[in-house]
């Protein structure tokens, strides 16, 4: 892992880097819609009311972690749901890791109880890198999406803090 790279808050600076994270990392396998955003606008749109956390070294961003409730139901307030993305040349350096880890550490001191995801299963890679992070399958949708003539398993998976 390169050991410059620190996680932090967002800065307006990262936007750039995150548009290109996002419209490079997705693919059937790991979602069922394809992401694609037109501009920074556009993308800072979608991620509106979001926490994000970035890996970066500098203003060189490797990849992101964004955070939400799932509703907004007070009795949901305990509770983020997250999205992951790491740049394809950053990936196998441990920034993942790094990335889970901060955010652990940030649910913790914001009273979060649990961190949860929803990640397909032919992304077994995925599934394996959140298994050996702590986290545990809490649902199988059994042909959850029809992608490509295809049905396709999506699982929940959750990380309990305390």
């Amino acid at each position: 892992m390169k050991k410059n790279i620190m996680v932090r808050p967002i800065k307006e600076s990262d936007f750039p880097a995150l548009l290109e994270i996002e419209n490079t990392i997705w693919s059937n396998e790991n979602s069922p819609v394809l992401h694609y955003y037109e501009s920074v606008d556009e993308y800072k749109e979608k991620t509106d009311g979001r926490i994000i956390f970035v890996a970066a070294d500098g203003d060189n961003v490797h990849g992101f972690v964004d955070v939400h409730h799932p509703t907004p139901l007070l009795s949901h307030k305990k509770q983020w749901m997250f999205g992951i993305g790491v740049h394809p040349d950053s990936q196998s350096l441990g920034i993942g890791r790094q990335l889970l880890d901060y955010l652990k550490d940030a649910a913790a001191k914001e009273g979060i109880h649990k961190i949860s995801l929803r990640v397909m299963g032919p992304n077994t890679k995925a599934i394996q890198f959140y298994r050996k992070n702590g986290f545990i399958q809490e649902a199988l949708f059994k042909d959850e999406f029809f992608i490509n003539g295809t049905f396709c398993d999506d699982y929940q998976f959750a990380y309990f803090v305390d």
